[in-house]
């Protein structure tokens, strides 16, 4: 039986798990950045923290849809909430900061945990409303994204009143703290609303790793997203590299991260209310994967031009702000001409692995700039950083070029791929490709 009118607490209890969780998120992470980019240490590993990432993203994803799988989602979801909670809260004390193997595994573990937090709860809510209506579904959807945001502003908010006051790896305790919070509220959840999953046996032969290299369409889909992640590599590095120069000191770093925090949040929770629906509407899907690289085009242009922390800062925004919002909801909509029993392994492999070898990439150019840069191992603060500006201002223009390339294949291939029902949409998914927290839970960002 569908429901038509699914209940308000349906909507409240996970929209208030997702925004708290990202509220603990933005607090460790502010308190992350602060001790980590106190000096130049923190710059001079920040590739190889890129490369580790992305080299740890594919066997973290399957492990993670195996204990899914093998335990049970609510079980694991209760698990991997206790577990992040217990390994912040015991680093947290002993953290300190600059360059050292401790606080380097945090900077690691605290993205990295909170894709797979972000992930569960995502899959928490699919679980929920998997008898509803699918409009009525989607608009719970847009809400709930719109209640992450707003997590995510609230905890810039709380780690810049509690910047001046108190030393970082304290933020990062207080985010523990809340996610035991999260676990509580959870319980509630999963006693709540019984679990509509219902075990399914694939009738079709599943398709290969390497089906996005196939077909025209899909491997645009690769190209789009290999861009894409490049790009906000480069631009992350910009951003921290600029605040690193800074030398603003740990509580100087936490309230910078703060107010940087609060402004993506803001701006990406603006949008996702206001502009992505008119966008889809106006210009459609391609129209709608074209805005953020053809806004990048402008502010790659400024940063270029005006290489200031500034610049760099305003360009970071506009990209998290924008791919995180009108971008990522677009986005998802991009697969669905693709065949319903190809759609899992290709989503997988563009999204999942295609992106993180983009990133590993431009880490590897980066690690050996800087080995070059700073042979001794230490750094001329403010570092000139204008030839990532340029690299970064041609691969947008590469990657609106595969974007506008996008019309022309749906033309061609149009023709044999079947546009799937909105209920054979469902797939897989890795840890950090979910809505509107997608930019919140990636990599170092």
């Amino acid at each position: 039986m569908v429901d038509m009118n699914p209940d308000r607490r349906q909507i409240l209890l996970p929209a208030l798990a997702l925004g708290l969780t990202t509220a603990a998120f933005i607090i460790a992470k502010t308190g992350r950045d602060a001790l980590f980019f106190q000096g130049s240490g923190g710059l001079l590993r920040l590739p190889l923290v890129y490369i580790n990432i992305a080299t740890a993203a594919l066997p973290l994803a399957l492990l993670f849809v195996k204990a899914m799988k093998s335990w049970g989602a609510r079980p694991a979801r209760i698990g991997i909430f206790l577990l992040a909670a217990s390994v912040m809260a015991a680093a947290a004390p002993i953290l300190q900061p600059g360059d050292n193997t401790l606080l380097l595994a945090m900077f690691m573990f605290i993205p990295a945990i909170f894709g797979l937090l972000f992930a569960s709860l995502w899959l928490l809510a699919s679980d929920i409303f998997e008898k509803t209506e699918r409009s009525a579904a989607a608009r719970a959807f847009s809400k709930m994204g719109a209640g992450t945001l707003t997590g995510g502003m609230v905890g810039g908010l709380i780690a810049k009143g509690l910047a001046s006051l108190v030393d970082a790896k304290w933020l990062i305790f207080l985010g523990a703290v809340m996610i035991l919070a999260v676990v509580v509220l959870i319980a509630h959840i999963h006693g709540r609303f019984p679990t509509n999953a219902v075990s399914r046996k694939n009738e079709k032969k599943q398709a290969g790793f390497l089906t996005p290299l196939s077909n025209n369409y899909s491997l645009t889909l690769l190209l789009i997203s290999m861009t894409g992640a490049l790009v906000g590599l480069l631009i992350d590095f910009q951003f921290y590299a600029a605040a690193a120069g800074a030398n603003m000191g740990s509580q100087g770093n936490a309230s910078f991260f703060a107010n940087f925090y609060i402004l993506l949040n803001f701006s990406s929770l603006l949008l996702q209310l206001f502009a992505t629906p008119k966008i889809q509407d106006k210009v459609g899907v391609r129209g709608g994967l074209m805005v953020l690289p053809i806004a990048l085009i402008g502010g790659a242009t400024f940063v270029t031009a005006a290489a200031t922390a500034l610049s760099r800062a305003v360009l970071r925004v506009t990209e998290g702000g924008l791919r995180s919002s009108v971008h990522r909801s677009i986005w998802e909509q991009a697969f669905i001409p693709v065949d319903p029993t190809e759609r899992s392994t290709v989503k997988i492999v563009v999204d999942g692995v295609a992106a993180r070898i983009a990133e590993a990439i431009g880490a590897i150019a980066i690690l050996l700039w800087l080995k070059q840069t700073a042979p001794d191992g230490v750094l001329a603060m403010p570092l000139d950083t204008n030839w990532i500006g340029w690299v970064t201002l041609a691969t947008v223009a590469v990657w609106l070029l595969v974007t506008q390339r996008m019309r022309v294949q749906i033309k061609e291939d149009g023709g044999k791929m079947k546009i799937a029902p909105s209920r054979e949409l469902e797939c897989e998914r890795f840890p950090d490709q979910c809505p509107c927290t997608t930019e919140l839970g990636k990599g170092v960002a």
